[in-house]
C-alpha cells in the first residue's frame, strides 16, 4: 500500500501589522524582523525532510516566508503562488485595530460578537466560511492533484483561512474559541490511500523557541 499524501500547512511568519494588532485580511504587509526569524527557523526544523512542492498564499507576508523555509530546507524548486490560499477579506475590519474597531462601530462590533463565530462575518462584509472554504479546498485539491499519492508538500497560508478549514474537516475542537495557529507553526494533514485524512501534528511551534 501506498504510503500517505502529506500536507504541512504553515502559518507565515509574523508580519508588521501582526505585532501592531492589526487586522490584515486580504491587505499587504511585510513580515516583521521577528517574522523572518521565525521563518528561518521553521525552514531549519524541516531540512532534515525532502519536499515534492512548496506553494503559498500570494500575500507577500506569506510567500516570503515560504520563500525563506524553501531555502533554509534546501527545495531545490520555485515557490507557486496559489491565490485560493490567501487570508479571510475582512470588510470593515481590514487595517484596524481592536481599539480602532470599537471606537469607529460600537454597535456593531457589539453585534458582530454576539454572534456564532460562523454568522457574523457578513455583518462586516467579511467572506464568510462558505466562501473562504470553496477557494482554499479547491486550491488544496488542486495543489494535491499535481502529487503523487505519497507525495509531501508545503503550503504557506494564513491564520484564518487555515483554521476554517481544519475546523470543517476535523470538527469544532481544532482551534476553538479566538485561536489560531501561531506564526511559522507547523500542521501535518495525511490523506491516507481510502482518501480519509488525518491530522498527526497540529500548530508546532517546539523546534521554533
Amino acid at each position: 500500500m501506498p504510503g500517505p499524501q502529506e500536507l504541512l500547512l504553515i502559518r507565515h511568519g509574523q508580519s508588521t501589522a501582526n505585532a501592531s494588532g492589526i487586522w490584515q485580511g486580504q491587505l499587504e504587509f511585510p513580515l516583521s524582523e521577528e517574522g523572518r526569524r521565525q521563518s528561518h527557523l521553521a525552514g531549519r526544523a524541516l531540512a532534515t525532510e525532502t519536499f515534492d512542492g512548496v506553494y503559498s498564499s500570494p500575500l507577500s507576508r506569506a510567500f516570503e516566508t515560504a520563500e525563506i523555509i524553501a531555502h533554509e530546507a534546501g527545495f531545490p524548486g520555485e515557490v507557486v503562488a496559489v491565490e485560493g490560499l490567501m487570508e479571510r477579506r475582512g470588510g470593515l475590519l481590514e487595517g484596524t485595530t481592536r481599539q480602532e474597531r470599537e471606537a469607529r462601530y460600537p454597535e456593531l462590533m457589539k453585534k458582530f460578537l454576539s454572534l456564532p463565530e460562523e454568522e457574523r462575518w457578513v455583518v462586516v462584509g467579511a467572506e464568510t466560511d462558505e466562501e473562504v472554504l470553496a477557494r482554499f479546498e479547491q486550491a488544496i485539491f488542486g495543489i494535491r492533484a499535481r502529487h503523487a499519492a505519497r507525495a509531501r508538500i508545503v503550503v504557506v497560508t494564513h491564520g484564518g483561512a487555515m483554521r476554517a478549514f481544519l475546523r470543517d474537516r476535523f470538527g469544532p475542537e481544532i482551534l476553538p474559541g479566538a485561536q489560531r495557529a501561531p506564526n511559522a507553526s507547523i500542521t501535518r494533514v495525511e490523506w491516507a490511500a481510502d482518501g480519509r485524512p488525518g491530522l498527526p501534528e497540529l500548530a508546532s511551534v517546539g523546534l521554533l523557541l
